[in-house]
């Protein structure tokens, strides 16, 4: 069990017990972006904070391959009627806890929207009060799922590499939650760099051709430099790791961790984009 502690995070007076969400995207696979989303809510919880982590990726879940951990249920079973909500929450520690979509359920990439709305909102009512932060892992690219959730989300956060490949799809997908969504600020972390020159230059290069083509603000959070070890944790499913909790920590130190809501809730916008 990790040791608790007290952590900073900003909340609006009378606001103590508002639910904070963040959404971690980006434009394609393999940048690290799971990885990355298990370790921040590690990181949230050791501080003090209670964190449910989604995995959003409707169909093609992983979380619970990296951590090790089969879920007896999963969003499957909700939407079919054989578990409650409360029953496909699987704790990772007290107060720390994730919610699995499921491998490869193809029932839920196109599931009618009746059902989606009643999802949504028992996860709001189990949500809401009992967790500090809500983190979505959302799938890569520019899904509709994708785009929905993360411009209703408090803290947008994209992940990219230096590969130019992921560069050209980071930029994609904040072109799309742009022109599409409307969505204008962002935090950016750059991750698998050599040191921290390398991050900024790749966050100064999203930065022009934003400023250039659209009008989305992104916001240099920090980099997370290359460690080959983070592969055999992997494939052991073990994600936590001292070295990228580290880094992680420096960066969640920058983010406007503030829990507050503005026109609308999390989950009204939510429900809005994706009815449409």
């Amino acid at each position: 069990m990790m040791e608790r502690q007290a952590l900073p995070l900003k909340i609006l007076e009378g606001k103590e017990r508002s639910t904070g969400y963040i959404s971690v995207a980006s434009g394609k696979g393999g940048v690290g972006k799971t990885l990355i989303t298990i370790n921040m809510g590690r990181i949230m919880y050791s501080r003090g904070k209670r964190v449910l982590l989604i995995d959003g990726d409707l169909g093609l879940s992983n979380i619970h391959l990296m951590l090790g951990i089969t879920p007896p249920k999963n969003l499957y079973h909700f939407f079919s009627g054989d578990a409650a909500i409360e029953d496909i929450v699987v704790p990772i520690e007290e107060g720390f806890d994730f919610i699995s979509s499921g491998s490869g359920i193809r029932e839920l990439v196109s599931m009618p929207f009746s059902k989606l709305k009643t999802l949504l909102l028992r996860l709001q009512e189990f949500a809401e009060g009992r967790y500090d932060w809500v983190i979505f892992d959302t799938p890569p690219g520019i899904h509709s799922d994708t785009l929905a959730i993360v411009s209703s989300s408090q803290i947008p956060i994209v992940i990219t590499t230096p590969e130019p490949t992921a560069i050209a799809d980071a930029y994609g997908l904040v072109k799309v939650m742009n022109s599409g969504e409307g969505l204008k600020e962002f935090f950016l972390i750059v991750n698998k760099v050599s040191n921290e020159y390398e991050g900024k230059k790749v966050y100064e290069s999203i930065r022009v051709v934003c400023e250039k083509y659209t009008t989305a603000e992104p916001k240099y959070a920090g980099s997370i430099r290359y460690y080959p070890n983070l592969i055999k944790r992997i494939i052991n499913q073990n994600p936590f790791d001292n070295n990228l909790i580290r880094e992680l920590s420096q960066i969640l130190g920058r983010l406007s961790l503030v829990q507050n809501v503005s026109k609308g809730s999390f989950w009204e916008r939510l429900l809005a984009k994706l009815r449409r």
